[in-house]
């Protein structure tokens, strides 16, 4: 019998759920998405990933040069919301690559881009 609480089975990346393992393919497995999730079309699946990954950009200590050459490449998306997104946080990294005291200076120094961080989704502001 299993504790209060604990839970079987697998989490799914895509769709932020914990699936049974009959719910996940052997390849699903490996890769943490399951069946229904598997069945999306790939520029569905890759637009969550890339979603997701433009997110944890915003979450990471510092937008480093690397993350700088990945947003780029991002911004050039056909799917517009994957380029206006990896677009706003490029030019957040540009302002503050650093993520202390971010928030404060976007700001001060550049309002219009912490409102459009908030628009969208990319940050929660509570006043």
């Amino acid at each position: 019998m299993l504790a209060a609480g604990m839970n079987m089975g697998h989490y799914c990346r895509l769709c932020g759920r914990i699936r049974p393992n009959e719910r996940f393919s052997g390849n699903g497995h490996r890769i943490h998405v399951c069946n229904d999730c598997a069945k999306m079309p790939k520029a569905d699946r890759d637009a969550i990933e890339q979603e997701e990954e433009i997110c944890g950009f915003m979450r990471q200590s510092h937008i480093s040069d690397k993350n700088i050459a990945r947003l780029r490449a991002l911004s050039a998306s056909d799917n517009s919301r994957i380029a206006d997104l990896a677009s706003l946080v490029l030019d957040v990294a540009k302002v503050k690559p650093y993520k202390k005291r971010r928030l404060k200076v976007l700001a001060r120094e550049r309002r219009d881009l912490l409102e459009a961080l908030e628009r969208t989704g990319l940050i929660h502001v509570h006043q």
